[in-house]
């Protein structure tokens, strides 16, 4: 839901040799995300993130060190699998882009940086460069790479809030009925939320101790985001009256 490789098609090593000609055009383009109907959101996108998304958390697939599941955050971008309505055709429709998003067409690999060599924005001719004649990295290259190694640190991060609010056993299972305009019901589940009842059952130290740590702000606004599920349903129905619309026309 949250992979790489659901934006990157063809990944390959960003090299100064072989790409010394390679040059970018500005990413205009986000139907490269139509499809991505949730996306990890670090905790320091939060604050953005949280006015415009639902921030739900899922397993990873992963485990930690000591065998649990490794939780994370997502922000909820669509109420169906492969729906994304912040996307309409090659348009971003909200206020906000998730950093995982805005890094591509670049992403970090286990040997450094690598690139979509499929993405459409690349070209010989037309864009800024990446490399210089001496093939060092010119100001575009080196924007995008302080974007990469931000986003790594603040996962990092994200990872171990996550890890802390799992050790005080404040996840549960979500599940939320959408009605749509015309009746219609949609259910989404698969998530989990911080469970509010767990949160006050604190003890009081240990409140002090989120508070002081900026975490015990990062799970209020994980709650109150949950208020913009209305956002999708607002969307949800409007892309279905557009398409409703278009299918009405003349054949």
């Amino acid at each position: 839901m949250t992979s790489a490789s659901a934006l990157y098609r063809a990944p390959q090593p960003l090299d100064p040799v072989r790409h010394a000609s390679l040059r970018i055009q500005p990413l205009s383009d986000w139907s490269i995300a139509a499809r991505m109907h949730a996306v990890f959101v670090a905790v320091d996108e939060w604050p953005e993130a949280a006015l415009e998304f639902p921030i739900l958390f899922v397993h990873s697939g992963e485990v930690d060190a000591a065998g649990a599941p490794v939780v994370t955050p997502v922000a909820l971008l669509g109420l169906a699998q492969g729906e994304n309505l912040a996307v309409e055709g090659t348009r971003w429709r909200a206020r906000y882009v998730p950093a995982f998003i805005r890094r591509y067409p670049f992403v970090s690999g286990r040997g450094g940086v690598l690139i979509d060599s499929a993405w459409s924005g690349w070209s010989s001719v037309e864009g800024e460069p990446l490399f210089d004649a001496q093939g060092r990295a010119t100001p575009v290259l080196q924007r995008a790479l302080a974007l990469l190694e931000s986003f790594d640190v603040q996962a990092q991060r994200t990872r171990a809030v996550c890890a802390r609010l799992a050790a005080l056993d404040l996840f549960k299972p979500m599940q939320a009925d959408a009605t749509l305009p015309d009746g219609r019901t949609l259910t989404v589940e698969g998530f989990r939320v911080i469970d509010e009842e767990r949160l006050q059952a604190l003890p009081d130290a240990v409140v002090l101790e989120l508070h002081r740590d900026g975490l015990l702000k990062a799970i209020h606004l994980q709650l109150a985001s949950l208020a913009t599920m209305r956002h999708l349903i607002e969307r949800k129905a409007r892309r279905e009256r557009s398409t409703r619309g278009a299918g009405d026309g003349p054949q």
